[in-house]
């Protein structure tokens, strides 16, 4: 069986001077080879080696997605050692836990998190060292660490006589730009902003070696080194990467994915959706999770892809329009802007409002939609469940939205909609090998969905008590609640958690509920729970957070800006009733409150409902 580093080799011989990553550079979109990826992992996984990281011990990765983060990470493949990629919105208390938990020696991160990197070094007796990722450079663009390493002195040393002489702005302008010009012949692409960032780091660097005795803290470009790597010797079935759930119901654990558990996901995807190596991906998701790592990085890798990294979720919408992808993964969220958007686009333009009202133009909408986007790209939703009604209205402009279903512990993907098993409301059926089951189905045929496949992870690191409760005879009990509809499609219903069961024993799914109130355009977010009213029952309660620009666009029409809080709430009142017109009298919301901020959140824009609940019992 091969080895993940055995499907990087394939590409890399196969696809060497192609740009496997490109990233946003002073303006301009900068390609980064194949070729520049495997020689840059091969020097990591040397450095690693020699620095003394051995078979099967923890290495972990604290950064933002970037053309480097993949190289560390197959670095440390390449080391024989394992992959713990960490969540960078974490609290350093969190950190802690995670690199604590898994015992991690070495710990790969940038400029933004040293502060909190040195901190965990000192208090972390496991933990021996931090590498400093930098911004990737292109292999073209690449210099020579001398020459590199003098343009970031001068750099630093002009700063340093700017602020200690005061030099005339005027001047200060002139000795620039001609500096810009020389740089531009050097490394197009690469600002004289960025390269001045580069020399105030070196700085920051050398004074965090100089807190710490035993020089703990060093620069990729110190400490990747030329020469073999050493021979992999892990199989198929060893531990590739933990990965720590983000958890919305507590304190994350450290599920264990083999070599085999990811590739078999890899290898049954790619051809349900007919994907090759013309594919082009924007990828945006966090890349410590494990959606964004194997679909948005290691798919289209083993495909010969190229994959851009978005700038940020603000600039999506711009590098949407530059990238173009060809297959998009998303959470439903980002779907349901992108239909926002792409509606109040068409109804801000008469001519385009007028032609989409009647059925007979409406095409030359949609294929002007279309041709922005880049043709016919394909998106795929998961993470949470997609809102019908989203997924209807893109349908309405072109756009086909595929949902799958999976999570952490299943390498994620479990089911998937297909190009000829579409249903709206469902996440499609098993992929191939994965089997599914209901276990327990009520009445109604729901019950506690279970898998069992070639993508369920080994287990839980360190914890085989956790491990236990969720694995009986290789089924993995996934947490959710599901059923099997007449077409053999899988429908989520919610999680086994959250249900409400009233004093009628009735079962109520909270996120069907949600999505009733987020049909309000005045309805930003909302979480549906159950409220105590016996031991035994429970009533509907919700808390909102209304959509304060779609609140304050109502009251200037109506002539009642400023709104009080009670004509909010009056105003969420009615579209709270409004919604529950579509659900049975048992499901409908008794009681609700408002919130003023947004809920906090997991990566992959989960509501913690495990924070929120615990406020509520304390009474906040």
């Amino acid at each position: 069986m091969k080895l993940i580093v055995d499907m990087l080799r394939d590409s890399c011989l196969k696809f060497g001077d192609k740009p496997a990553f490109r990233v946003k550079v002073g303006g301009r979109w900068v390609g980064y080879s194949y070729r520049q990826l495997w020689t840059d992992s091969d020097r990591i996984a040397k450095a690693l080696a020699d620095w003394g990281l051995g078979v099967g011990e923890r290495a972990a990765i604290l950064a933002p997605a970037s053309p480097m983060w993949v190289a560390a990470y197959f670095g440390i493949t390449k080391a024989n050692g394992i992959i713990v990629p960490v969540d960078k919105e974490l609290k350093r208390n969190e950190l802690r836990h995670i690199l604590e938990d898994c015992d991690a020696r070495l710990l790969f991160t940038t400029e933004e998190y040293l502060e909190t990197a040195r901190e965990l070094l000192k208090q972390l007796p496991g933990l021996e060292k931090i590498v400093l990722l930098y911004p990737p450079m292109s292999s073209k663009i690449r210099l020579t660490s001398q020459v590199e390493k003098a343009l970031i002195e001068v750099i630093g040393e002009w700063r340093r006589l700017i602020h200690d002489y005061q030099i005339r702005s005027d001047d200060v302008r002139r000795l620039q730009e001609a500096a810009e010009t020389l740089q531009n012949l050097m490394t197009p692409g690469l600002s004289w902003q960025e390269t001045g960032d580069r020399a105030e780091a070196e700085g920051r660097i050398g004074r965090e070696r100089r807190k710490v005795r035993d020089g703990g803290i060093e620069a990729l470009d110190t400490f990747m080194k030329d020469g073999q790597p050493p021979d992999v010797i892990r199989r198929a079935d060893d531990p590739l990467v933990i990965l720590y759930t983000s958890g919305t119901t507590g304190r994350s654990k450290g599920a264990m994915l083999s070599h085999t558990n990811i590739l078999s996901n890899i290898t049954t995807l790619a051809p349900i959706f007919k994907l090759d190596d013309n594919i082009r991906m924007l990828s945006f998701l966090p890349i410590n999770h494990v959606f964004g790592q194997v679909g948005d990085i290691l798919l289209p890798l083993s495909l010969g892809g190229t994959v851009s990294f978005a700038e940020s979720l603000k600039k999506l919408g711009e590098n949407l329009l530059e990238v173009k992808p060809s297959f998009l993964l998303g959470v439903p969220a980002v779907f349901r802007l992108l239909l926002e958007r792409l509606q109040k686009n068409i109804q801000g333009k008469l001519l385009s409002r007028t032609l989409f009202s009647f059925a007979l133009t409406r095409p030359l909408v949609v294929r002007k939609v279309r041709e922005t986007l880049g043709g016919t790209p394909t998106f795929i939703s998961g993470g949470a469940a997609l809102d019908p009604e989203v997924a209807k209205g893109l349908i309405a402009l072109g756009i086909i939205v595929y949902q799958g279903y999976g999570i952490t512990e299943t390498s994620p993907v479990i089911t998937a909609e297909r190009p000829n098993r579409r249903k709206l409301g469902t996440v499609g059926i098993p992929i191939p090998e994965v089997e599914v089951r209901i276990h327990e189905p009520n009445e109604e045929g729901v019950g506690e969905i279970w898998t069992r496949g070639p993508n369920v992870m080994l287990g839980y690191y360190n914890n085989p008590a956790a491990t236990a409760e969720v694995l009986t005879d290789g089924w993995y009990h996934t947490g959710d609640l599901g059923r099997i509809d007449e077409d053999g499609m899988l429908v989520i219903c919610g999680r086994v958690k959250n249900l409400i069961v009233t004093a009628n024993g009735k079962n109520v799914y909270p996120e069907e509920v949600e999505i009733e109130l987020l049909h309000s355009p005045f309805i930003a977010e909302a979480m549906v729970y159950g409220h105590k009213v016996s031991s035994t029952a429970e009533e509907v309660y919700a808390i909102i957070h209304p959509n304060q620009e779609t609140v304050d666009a109502y009251a200037r029409e109506h002539g009642l800006a400023p709104m009080t809080i009670s004509a909010v709430e009056e105003l969420i009142r009615s579209e709270v009733l409004k919604a529950c017109r579509n659900l049975a009298d048992y499901k409908r919301i008794r009681k609700f409150t408002l919130r003023d901020d947004e809920f906090p959140k997991t990566t992959t824009r989960k509501i913690k409902r495990y924070v929120v609940e615990a406020a509520i019992d304390a009474g906040g």
